[in-house]
């Protein structure tokens, strides 16, 4: 009996073994989360849509969560530790970190502004813009950035020859231009394609700056570097394959495209498919220099501080640099 009872309670023990050990190595196994921000349904965000509706999160060993806060909210958000990785304007985050914020560049997906400052029928030229209203999505967001210097260049003063109005979603602002509430309103792609098709005029197309600037970047807490890197190197090898995805699968593209960027037509769906994997999205989304020089200098027409500042404070290249020298893009793009 005694005999029995032993044996009995050998096996128990190997069952606990047995169960601790099961229970560990699923630990090890499991996906790493991270938080992912982004700031507008808008086709500028395509890299992080089809990185995410692929599954490449997954493959590198993440559980990514999509989380949408609009505009300049979402670097705010980003600030106060609630998100891990933004994909984000690069003007947004580095206004915030001239102003002191530990947020830095990792890449940049798209160098050209994709934005339009679209009036009614009613605006011929800038002059017409004097004592009228524009609309942006927040102040400090990308359509007030943008569109201050462009006044000022036209001659206008921002705070006194017009009313800046913040409006919110950008189909707000379209909706607000089309029934007059506001006289213009800056706007993002497809919205502004939208907009003219219902005929609403395009006053000024910023694409025609003709200047580098960092437009989709990937942004994270030099904090949250220090202690994660290995889960920003699997960001950015997804982040990388995505593009890869983008660039190479239509059918997914147009699909990840209609879930997340709030297109629903195919008609526009596949115009703006051919549009950014022919014109707009890079390949391979290194940050240079001079896109972050060309940003902090736009930034200084109206925060002077940044005239004094240099791009190498506000990027860090060693992730994409590690990834280069380890074979990884090569692997992508051989």
């Amino acid at each position: 009996m005694l005999n029995r009872k032993f044996i009995a309670t050998l096996l128990i023990a190997a069952g606990h073994c047995l169960i601790g050990t099961a229970t560990l190595d699923a630990a090890d196994t499991a996906l790493k989360k991270l938080r992912i921000g982004y700031p507008s349904h808008s086709a500028s965000m395509y890299p992080i849509y089809v990185t995410k509706e692929a599954k490449l999160l997954e493959k590198h060993g993440l559980d990514g969560e999509m989380i949408y806060v609009q505009g300049v909210q979402m670097v705010q958000v980003h600030v106060a530790g609630q998100l891990d990785v933004t994909t984000t304007s690069g003007l947004v985050t580095l206004q915030s970190s001239v102003s002191g914020a530990d947020l830095i560049l990792l890449a940049n997906s798209i160098d050209m502004h994709l934005m339009k400052l679209t009036t009614h029928p009613g605006i011929n030229g800038p002059a017409d813009l004097k004592g009228k209203s524009i609309a942006v999505t927040r102040f400090g967001s990308l359509t007030d950035l943008i569109v201050r210097p462009l006044l000022v260049n036209w001659g206008l003063d921002p705070k006194k020859d017009v009313t800046l109005l913040q409006i919110g979603s950008q189909r707000d602002i379209a909706t607000a231009i089309a029934l007059k509430k506001v006289d213009a309103g800056v706007l993002s792609f497809p919205t502004s394609y939208y907009a003219e098709r219902t005929g609403l005029k395009t006053l000024y197309d910023f694409t025609e700056s003709g200047s580098e600037i960092p437009t989709t970047t990937v942004a994270i807490s030099r904090e949250y570097g220090k202690k994660n890197r290995d889960s920003v190197l699997r960001f950015l090898r997804a982040y990388l394959e995505g593009h890869k995805r983008f660039l190479t699968d239509r059918a997914l593209s147009i699909r990840a495209l209609r879930k997340y960027g709030g297109i629903e037509d195919d008609e526009t769906l596949a115009y703006t498919y051919d549009l950014f994997s022919t014109r707009i999205v890079r390949r391979i989304p290194t940050i240079t220099t001079q896109s972050v020089d060309n940003a902090l200098k736009l930034l200084g027409e109206t925060m002077p501080k940044a005239k004094e500042r240099k791009a190498s404070e506000f990027i860090d290249t060693s992730y994409m640099d590690e990834l280069e020298r380890t074979g990884f893009i090569k692997s992508l793009w051989p």
